[in-house]
């Protein structure tokens, strides 16, 4: 798993900078070219900013309300869409100060809970009580949809696209899965040296990259411990593949190179300090239990690895910039050792900084954006490095993210899985139960092309330096979401939309359908109609062309539900829809 998901691989020169003109005409022809222009607000900016991502000094004037763009847009780049003008206009008086205390402060949704109350739900008569493997999918979504703490779930989303784990790998028990993913929401807010260690430790990525059950060397046999996760953890959940600056551009040496951030002896050092685990649930006492267990006992997916330190390699380790760990360390501190190591590289802050600025704001930020998110990932004001609460709040307060008027770079596309939940949300959709069965949602021809836990690889469904061919590709800019956007996956989607739609929801059994509320929307008149459409699904950005498209087509239909649901139809596939702006 060694794929270059970085801008530049180690040794390639750096292309000249782009000129603002150039980078306007970059993005114009990348909006062209992918059908992807809208948006639109002309207003002035609103809302307000704090460029450094830190709370309120107390005592300071409270800051003046976000306009209702502002927060229409704060909602999409913080939730899974907004519920309608009730909850817009709730923002603008709560403020966004306001709301993120509120939402940091709420508890984290147990996925683990959901799955208990739904064991042996499909079993026959006689049999002991299972879990099948959908309920995991069922819990996430959940969440998503009727969950209060819908920052947490947001960023814990964006997590599980940098940590990834995924079920495409064979024999990941749905309890391993909803475990990892609750370590996710409850680090969502914690430190990220925390979180690194949740996800070392935890048995389904121990699983999944191979760090489970990692023997010490064996010349006589011609071993040696797994490199697969050591790989990754540098590739790409923390420093990635090339020295970078605090602002995550390039770092070049006197040639105008770039410098890589470590070579394949690192890998086998980290491999080698990360020798020695297994499940946590075992008695490491017993040297036989290292490899000797029934992976359909539960208890072993929940419970973090630990060490076996018979089966750790016990020699020195080459790490990070020449650093090396000692001899005859335990594997607890060769562990702790390693990844300390990797939480006090200067690549960490620009490189995870960028990549949650592309998973909730824009695809393209730039540097100086970057650079104050990762100013803050350093040093969260009072001395502490990681604090992820901070740098949440940097993300989404920062001056290029919030306004009534985004430049022209603050865009992005909309994953279709935030699509579909956006509609779900925005249209009310309920089900009798208060359940779902949403499940498999990866199929390019009649779904959406993306299901939660079913990412394809380690490297996620997309790279976040994924460049279509043309000219988004030809002026340096990067689209990640349309590496998962071929012409099978927009015609899949056009289909999972209508279908959506025209059957008022989605879903079944009856009890657990997600049924749509169209009524509410049919009762509006067209101006009306339009508007809300607006509110909900294009942040009130709509572009004057959708405007005037579904002002025409609602007029000429004379079925209000029908009208209603053609304009769906439209919004759905809108290009201002599905670029969030």
């Amino acid at each position: 798993m060694d794929d270059d998901i970085d801008t530049l691989a180690p040794g390639q020169a750096a292309p000249p900078a782009l000129s603002t003109e150039t980078a306007a005409a970059a993005l114009a022809a990348a909006a062209l070219l992918a059908a992807c222009g809208g948006g639109g607000g002309g207003a002035d900016a609103g809302g307000t900013a704090t460029p450094t991502g830190s709370a309120p000094t107390p005592g300071t004037p409270a800051a003046p309300p976000p306009s209702r763009r502002d927060a229409a847009r704060f909602l999409s780049q913080a939730t899974f869409g907004a519920t309608g003008p009730a909850q817009v206009d709730a923002l603008v008086a709560q403020g966004f100060d306001g709301w993120l205390a509120a939402q940091f402060a709420r508890p984290a949704a147990l996925h683990l809970d959901y799955l208990n109350s739904q064991r042996g739900r499909d079993q026959k008569a006689g049999e002991k009580p299972y879990l099948a493997e959908e309920t995991s999918y069922e819990a996430l979504w959940q969440q998503w949809l009727t969950g209060e703490d819908q920052l947490r779930a947001r960023v814990s989303w964006a997590l599980l696209q940098i940590f990834v784990i995924s079920n495409i790998a064979p024999d990941i028990r749905p309890v391993a899965m909803s475990s990892y993913l609750d370590m996710l929401n409850r680090n969502a807010f914690g430190n990220w040296r925390t979180l690194l260690q949740d996800v070392a430790l935890h048995p389904a990525m121990g699983y999944y990259l191979n760090m489970l059950e990692s023997e010490k060397e064996n010349p006589s046999k011609g071993t040696h411990p797994n490199e697969n996760f050591a790989r990754e953890v540098l590739q790409l959940f923390s420093i990635g593949l090339i020295q970078l600056n605090a602002d995550g551009t390039p770092k070049l040496d006197a040639a105008g190179k770039t410098q890589p951030t470590y070579d394949e002896a690192v890998v086998k050092g980290f491999a080698k300090a990360f020798s020695g685990w297994s499940y946590g649930a075992l008695d490491n006492t017993k040297s036989s239990q290292f490899h000797d267990h029934d992976e359909n006992d539960e208890s072993l997916w929940v419970v973090p690895m630990k060490a076996w330190a018979g089966y750790h390699s016990p020699g020195e380790k080459l790490l990070l910039d020449g650093k090396t760990l000692p001899a005859g360390q335990t594997p607890e501190k060769d562990m702790a050792d390693a990844l300390d190591t990797i939480f006090q590289h200067p690549n960490v802050p620009p490189f995870f900084a960028k990549q949650l600025i592309q998973r909730l704001v824009t695809s393209n930020p730039s540097p100086a954006f970057v650079a104050r998110v990762a100013a803050v990932f350093a040093n969260d004001g009072a001395g502490v490095r990681g604090n992820l609460k901070a740098v949440v709040r940097a993300v989404l307060m920062d001056a290029e993210a919030r306004g009534d008027s985004p430049a022209a770079n603050v865009a992005k596309q909309r994953e279709p899985v935030i699509r579909f939940a956006n509609f779900l949300r925005g249209l009310g959709a309920k089900s009798a139960s208060g359940l779902n069965r949403i499940q498999y949602l990866d199929s390019s021809d009649d779904a959406l092309g993306q299901s939660p836990l079913l990412a394809p690889s380690v490297f996620n469904f997309y790279a976040p330096g994924y460049r279509p061919a043309g000219p988004i590709a030809a002026q340096g800019w990067v689209a990640p979401e349309f590496q998962i956007s071929g012409e099978t996956a927009v015609a899949g989607s056009l289909n999972f939309f209508a279908e959506l739609v025209n059957g008022g929801g989605y879903g079944w059994p009856e009890q657990h359908r997600l049924n749509l509320d169209l009524a509410s929307l049919a009762a509006l008149d067209a101006t009306a109609l339009i508007a809300r459409l607006d509110l909900l699904f294009f942040n009130l950005g709509m572009s004057a062309t959708t405007r005037e498209r579904l002002t025409k087509l609602i007029g000429a239909i004379d079925s209000k539900t029908e009208s209603v649901k053609a304009a769906l139809i439209v919004t759905a596939l809108s290009p201002d829809h599905v670029i969030q702006r």
